[in-house]
């Protein structure tokens, strides 16, 4: 294969890594939208985060395949920088627009981590209310049906 051809490789490598984490981004969006729905299901949480956990997948194959060939076409950059001088300038630019997109990423996931535990409050908040309610319920329910509380002679008539 034709030393160009590794450099092209490396460039396309990066423009596919810009696409994931511009998909990923969009997930985050819908992940941000599913936790900021009161109406949403654990299920929709899920399904959105298997998508996410895929495409953080494809990263880290991008990355390392990135890496491996990377490492081994460097002494022929370094060699001749003038003949791919435009590859390595687009390859510059991609690596800034990824950089750009991985912070952006970063900070989605911030702020959905926040949204996440704003609505696990309110979820653990809502089901202590609901146990709370069900244990008075059943302790009137105990109370009323007890042996002692039917003989109670407050409850007896008392005309003959």
């Amino acid at each position: 294969m034709e030393n160009m051809d590794y450099v092209v490789m490396l460039r396309e490598s990066l423009e596919k890594k810009a696409d994931v984490l511009r998909v990923l981004l969009i997930r985050n969006k819908e992940q941000e939208a599913i936790l900021k729905d009161p109406n949403s299901t654990p299920d929709d949480l899920e399904k959105n985060m298997n998508m996410k956990s895929e495409l953080i997948d494809r990263i880290v194959m991008l990355d390392d395949g990135f890496e491996q060939l990377f490492n081994r076409v460097k002494h022929i950059l370094d060699e001749d920088r003038a003949t791919y001088a435009d590859e390595i300038r687009l390859m510059q630019e991609l690596i800034k627009k990824v950089t750009d997109l991985t912070a952006d990423v970063e900070a989605s996931e911030y702020k959905n981590k926040e949204y996440a535990k704003t609505r696990f409050a309110n979820v653990k908040k809502e089901a202590r209310e609901i146990k709370k309610s069900s244990d008075v319920v059943s302790s009137y329910y105990k109370h009323m049906m007890s042996p002692r509380t039917t003989a109670d002679p407050a409850f007896l008539d008392k005309k003959k």
